[in-house]
Parts: C-alpha cells; structure tokens; sequence
C-alpha cells in the first residue's frame, strides 16, 4: 500500500496544480502559468492536462489545433479532451470557417455528453450552421440535443419548427452532386504526422483536405489533397491561392472517385 500511495501522490499533485493554472488562466494571471509551464512540460511532457495548458497559452494557432487534437487522439478518456474538442471548435468559428466549426462542434455532445457547458456548445453549432444556410441541421441538432439534454434553452435561436428534417446537412453532399474529378495535391509523406500537419494548416484557410495513402516506386506514402472540382481551371486558381497564402507547391491531377490511387 505504501508504495502504490508513493507513486500516485505525485499524479495527484500534478492533477491539483493544472487545476490550479487552468483557475489562474481564467482569472488573466496568464504571465505567471507562463513562468511554470516550462517546467512542468520538463517534467511531464506527456500528460494531458499540460499539454492542455501549453495548448492554451500557444500564440499560433495552427500549433494549438495540433496539440488539441494530440490529446483528444492519445487521451481520449482524459477531461481534457471534450474541453480541447470544444477549443477546436471555437477555433474554427472564430477564423469564420462555420462548416469545420459546425463539423467539430455537432459532435462533441455524443461524444463528451459530460461536458458542463453544452449550451454554449450547441449555440455554437447552430450560430456556424446558420452562417452557412444550413438551418436544417441546426433545426436537427436542435432537436436531437434537446431531447438529450432537456434543460438547455433553445429558445433564442429563431429556428422554425416546420419541416422538420429527418436526417443532418451531409458535409459532402456538395462534392457529390456532380462529377469532380479534379483534386490539387501539396504534398505526400512518408510520415504520417507531417501529412496531418499538412492538413490542419490548409484545413484553417477553408479548404477540404483528405490524407490519401498512395505508392509511389514501391513505397507508401500519405498524400496531402484539397478535394475535389469539376475542372482544372477550377482547381489551378485554389492551388495559387493555397501557394499565395502559404507558400506550399501544388500539382492538379485527375483523380476521378473511381481511380486507383
């Protein structure tokens, strides 16, 4: 017993002290969590709680978004996730990307049902589906949260209640009503991590990305997509405007549904 009490001690202090930060962050003391942060990642480079806190008090944004889903993917059970769930999130809608925002944001309820703040949540989701001209979905999701979680206010949202939809917005339905063959490729890695990387940062400028395994002279690599358009033309202006903004080469292929990798 003692030694099971000796090795969970520190775990547990470690938990207090995130606490601790997470109360100074919220009450603006960021300057002193700042002075900390250091040493605890030092000392705990791969707990979650810290990697929450570094993940707060990241000035980029693109490297923030990494290490939020660093944890929702290696700690899922953790606290930390639905709170860096929800970071992703208002991310997105801050940056005025409402369909990543609404994408994210529809499923934290069924994913996290435990997290304090599903109002906020679900206000979020229906503000990023309006944004877009999708009130079915958030009359839909309205109507699926409600009957989850009963106490929460729905009443701002000035959604009708006619037509009723009986099924969500399907995010690509637009890619599916005709034919787009075109797809603008910026890259293809050996490391899965860096095709990732790849794709969250073009992902924050508005763009569908997929991550595509291909074989190229016998061996594997993750193509980096932006998918997909209906012709080439189309697909050459995204790649000068991806290359414009962030300085990532392109090539347009053709690259039907239907075609082997």
């Amino acid at each position: 017993m003692i030694k099971v009490t000796f090795y969970l001690f520190p775990l547990f202090l470690l938990a207090q002290n995130v606490d601790m930060y997470l109360s100074l962050l919220h009450d603006g003391q960021k300057d002193g969590v700042n002075e900390n942060l250091p040493e605890l990642i030092s000392k705990y480079p791969n707990d979650p709680g810290v990697l929450y806190l570094q993940g707060l008090l990241t000035m980029d944004g693109m490297k923030s978004l990494e290490i939020y889903s660093s944890i929702i993917e290696k700690f899922p059970k953790s606290k930390y996730s639905p709170a860096a769930a929800m970071k992703i999130g208002e991310y997105f809608y801050a940056r005025g990307l409402y369909t990543q925002a609404a994408r994210q944001l529809c499923q934290i309820p069924r994913s996290y049902p435990r997290y304090p703040d599903i109002q906020r949540v679900l206000d979020l989701t229906v503000s990023s589906f309006k944004a877009v001209g999708e009130e079915d979905s958030a009359r839909y999701y309205v109507g699926i949260y409600q009957g989850m979680f009963p106490d929460l206010n729905v009443n701002g949202y000035g959604l009708s209640t006619r037509n009723q939809p009986t099924k969500p917005m399907n995010f690509k339905s637009k890619l599916m009503e005709e034919p787009k063959p075109y797809i603008v490729q910026i890259g293809a890695f050996g490391n899965f991590g860096n095709a990732k990387r790849l794709k969250l940062q073009v992902s924050q400028i508005g763009y569908n990305v997929e991550i595509v395994p291909v074989e190229i002279n016998g061996s594997k690599f993750h193509a980096v997509r932006v998918v997909r358009y209906k012709n080439k033309s189309e697909a050459e202006r995204v790649g000068i405007v991806i290359k414009k903004k962030l300085g990532i080469d392109y090539r347009v292929l053709y690259r039907p549904k239907n075609y082997m990798k």
